[in-house]
């Protein structure tokens, strides 16, 4: 009896075959595509965030620089793309942060004063720093107590602005954030620049020290809130003075104000 060759069975079994090996191949390539994919790393936040943590000595004051490395070509550091801010109780310390508009990378300075003052006043001031990462790597350097320096003290890292022998003057700083009462005659970039020159030996005004150990005066405090009240608009009706409604006289003694009349000029 003739057998008849086996020609379709070894065809389903070759096709079955081939069907298979497509099988594991198209899972290797999906088992390949996922594996590339959660090694893909995750986008990277568009800001940095860290802290720094200044401790003057009271009557003193306190330095740090934040320079950046490897900034972006048209990277600037302005109230925008770099933010300084102090949380919780701060007493009657003065807290100012410029940017330095000399050549070289982004770089900034952040001054803290520790005046005297019958307010409890914490001993540590953490800053919290909030930085585009178009800025580059910050890099710290920080000063405390130059006014306890000895003179034969080495010089700090952060004196590395290109001044050329002189002192860093107020033009060359950018103001971008301020907290607290300003030191008499040396408000804002002022102050930020006679700490520089005090930390690093420069050339300073002989009254910087005076005012930065110079406490709040009591009655500044009090005025403080007359003058917000005063800035606001007021209202005239027909020229005449009327006394203040009894909520606002609430309001007016609650904020502290002491030995000011109980009424205001009316606004148009």
């Amino acid at each position: 009896m003739m057998r008849r060759p086996l020609t379709k069975p070894i065809l389903v079994a070759v096709c079955g075959s081939l069907a298979l090996l497509a099988g594991c191949a198209a899972g290797a390539g999906g088992a390949k595509t996922v594996s590339a994919a959660a090694s893909r790393d995750p986008p990277q936040a568009p800001t940095r965030m860290w802290t720094i943590t200044l401790s003057p000595a009271p009557d003193d004051l306190a330095l740090a620089q934040i320079a950046f490395r490897g900034a972006a070509p048209a990277a600037r550091i302005t109230s925008a793309s770099l933010r300084i801010a102090v949380r919780g109780p701060f007493g009657d310390d003065y807290l100012v942060s410029a940017a330095v508009r000399l050549p070289g990378g982004p770089r900034a300075l952040v001054l803290l004063v520790n005046r005297p003052s019958p307010l409890l006043d914490p001993v540590d001031v953490v800053v919290h720093v909030t930085a585009l990462r178009a800025l580059g790597r910050p890099v710290v350097s920080r000063l405390a107590n130059p006014f306890a320096r000895a003179a034969s003290a080495p010089r700090p890292s952060l004196c590395d602005l290109p001044l050329h022998g002189g002192g860093l003057s107020a033009s060359q700083l950018g103001l971008l954030r301020t907290r607290g009462w300003p030191l008499s005659g040396f408000a804002g970039v002022s102050a930020v620049a006679q700490a520089y020159d005090a930390v690093c030996s420069l050339p300073l005004a002989s009254s910087f020290q005076q005012a930065a150990t110079r406490a709040v005066p009591r009655a500044t405090r009090w005025q403080a809130p007359w003058r917000r009240l005063r800035a606001r608009p007021r209202l005239r009706l027909s020229g005449r003075r009327r006394e203040l409604s009894p909520l606002r006289r609430r309001r007016w003694l609650k904020a502290g104000v002491r030995g000011r009349p109980l009424e205001l000029q009316a606004a148009a």
